[in-house]
């Protein structure tokens, strides 16, 4: 591994995780700092829940009551919304490790420099994951701050464990970016081809609850297997949490052979 190449890419990509981390924990915080009120008024909220469609309440996660603070937790952090930030960071930050580099026109210099291939790419997708990290880090601090303030009555492990897991989410669709951009480099399909396959995913996930004959396909979506409400109520699956390493793996695997094999543009 090449420490300089780790840490320049942890500075090209700096602006974006700083900013990605910002919007995650200001967003977090003020829906925690609500949640007293919500809790107070549960029986209203309760009443409006119940008159939501099935297909609304599936997409969020929306399950048990807002008086607790886990279901809250559940439906308004990781039904959808820290998915989606973390999702962003990965997606983002690994399009442009490969396709973002070429395009600039300054791959062919880090390529020139002696170190393989390879060791370009593995030591970009370690600066994606210290990124994803971070987020991750930054979302468990601002939950665990929360708990204590607001009275969520979590076990802080679980919340630790629930923020963790969704970096581990996020690392097929990073890692199918990477492999996109080493195909093709082109930094937009390097975005569409996982933004289209996290979609089409969540909504066989969530859909699933309602239809099914979807819910065979459910062992193909990392949304299942991440299992993040789940994990905050003290269930997480680590056998689920494997199965998408191990998905990861296989696709930056992928995506080193496709590297060392493609010629690559130059300006």
């Amino acid at each position: 591994m090449s420490r300089d190449l780790v840490v320049k890419s942890l500075r090209d990509n700096r602006a974006g995780t700083i900013a990605w981390g910002l919007v995650l924990v200001a967003s977090v915080a003020l829906q925690m700092a609500v949640y007293p009120t919500v809790r107070d008024a549960a029986a209203g909220f309760e009443q409006l829940l119940s008159s939501y469609p099935e297909a609304f309440k599936a997409m969020f996660d929306i399950q048990g009551t807002f008086a607790d603070g886990a279901g809250y937790v559940r439906a308004e952090v990781f039904g959808l919304f820290a998915p989606l930030v973390v999702l962003g960071v990965a997606i983002g930050q690994a399009s442009r490790c490969t396709a973002g580099e070429e395009r600039a026109g300054t791959m062919d210099l880090l390529v020139a420099n002696p170190v393989s291939r390879r060791e370009v790419l593995l030591d970009k997708a370690f600066a994606v994951l210290v990124d994803l990290v971070v987020v991750a880090a930054a979302l468990a601090a601002v939950l665990l701050a929360a708990n204590a303030l607001v009275g969520l009555d979590i076990p802080p492990v679980d919340l630790v464990v629930a923020s963790l897991l969704s970096a581990v989410l996020a690392l097929p669709f990073g890692a199918l970016a990477l492999l996109v951009g080493a195909l093709t480099g082109s930094r937009g399909l390097a975005v569409a081809a996982p933004v289209g396959a996290a979609v089409v995913t969540f909504l066989v996930q969530t859909l699933a609850e309602l239809a099914d004959w979807l819910r065979p396909w459910r062992v193909l979506s990392p949304f299942h297997h991440a299992g993040l409400g789940d994990a905050v109520s003290g269930n997480a699956d680590a056998l689920g949490a494997l199965v998408l390493l191990g998905t990861a793996g296989i696709l930056l695997a992928l995506a080193v052979l496709a590297f060392e094999r493609r010629d690559l543009a130059t300006r």
